[in-house]
């Protein structure tokens, strides 16, 4: 229990340097970089349409393949079991 006060000016001076470097610093502002609404007219519709069908074929494939392998597993655990009890 020695070190509880160390610790606790030291955390307190830790918290005030903190606040200090919070007055330095300036404030985050808005950019004003790419807008998404003025660049819409700019992106290519078809390209964005076979990215989202890839995503989805993806989706439902790994959709698929995660059935596939749950039911070999459960077949597994129950042969397991049928050769442990049988």
């Amino acid at each position: 229990m020695t070190g509880g006060a160390g610790f606790i000016s030291s955390a307190n001076k830790s918290s005030k340097e903190n606040r200090n470097l919070g007055k330095i610093r300036p404030k985050s502002t808005v950019s004003d970089g790419v807008s998404r609404e003025k660049n819409m007219d700019k992106a290519d519709v078809k390209s964005i349409d076979e990215s989202i069908k890839y995503r989805n074929n993806r989706y439902s494939s790994n959709s698929k393949s995660g059935y596939f392998f749950t039911t070999i597993v459960i077949l597994v655990l129950a042969w397991i079991i049928w050769v442990a009890f049988f």
